[in-house]
């Protein structure tokens, strides 16, 4: 199909990368580009295949998710990457949030959400899995505790731009965020992007993770 989205896969799970290309076959808006079990191959392979989303595995030492996110940017900064989790990996994808990545599925997503996932994205969405959106707030309970306070911090973010955040950590999509807020897509998008410049991020999951770190969001 003409203007299917072209994704490369990689992970070290052969079963994993089994079911995905079968997942993403089923689907005419989907195109498996390249699939790869070795990140090593997959660099060798990046600016030949240019995807137009970098679908990852979620099991990768986390000393390894920041280099891994910093090489793949260095080489096409503007590609955007989600990691494929598995149960029990919902930690694992927290690192990568961090790391600045724009979002994470479920391996066990069928083709039409997943194609839902990645034409969302495409319009500045956000993907988010209950389970890790869980995590984040567990993170904003912990900061609360007394030996965090110092942390705190604003970075100018405005009252709004806290709201959105929020929301996204909730798992909300930039749509959601925008009918429970009354306000526009459009007026979504530019608080994420004001966040981005303030909190000296290029991902909504990074955003949301420092701001979960400076304590700008809580569970309200």
């Amino acid at each position: 199909m003409e203007n299917a989205i072209r994704l490369m896969l990689v992970d070290r799970d052969e079963c994993s990368r089994a079911r995905f290309a079968a997942t993403i076959s089923r689907d005419a808006r989907l195109l498996l580009a390249d699939c790869h079990a070795s990140w090593t191959r997959a660099f060798d392979r990046l600016l030949l295949v240019r995807p137009d989303v970098l679908l990852v595995g979620a099991s990768v030492a986390e000393l390894e998710v920041f280099e891994l996110v910093r090489r793949v940017k260095s080489m096409l900064p503007s590609l955007e990457i989600l990691v494929v989790v598995h149960t029990g990996e919902e930690q694992s994808a927290l690192a990568w949030l961090a790391a600045g990545v724009a979002g994470c599925i479920a391996n066990s997503c069928g083709s039409s959400e997943l194609a839902t996932h990645l034409l969302h994205l495409r319009t500045g969405g956000y993907p988010m899995l209950p389970a890790v959106a869980r995590l984040l707030l567990e993170r904003v309970r912990e900061s609360d505790r007394p030996e965090f306070m110092s942390e705190r911090g604003t970075a100018g973010i405005t009252r709004r731009e806290a709201d959105v955040l929020r929301m996204l950590a909730c798992g909300c999509t930039y749509l959601m965020a925008s009918e429970r807020l009354g306000v526009s897509l459009h007026t979504v998008t530019t608080h994420i992007k004001n966040a981005y410049r303030k909190l000296e991020v290029h991902s909504a999951g990074a955003a949301v993770m420092r701001a979960v770190e400076l304590r700008i969001i809580g569970e309200g």
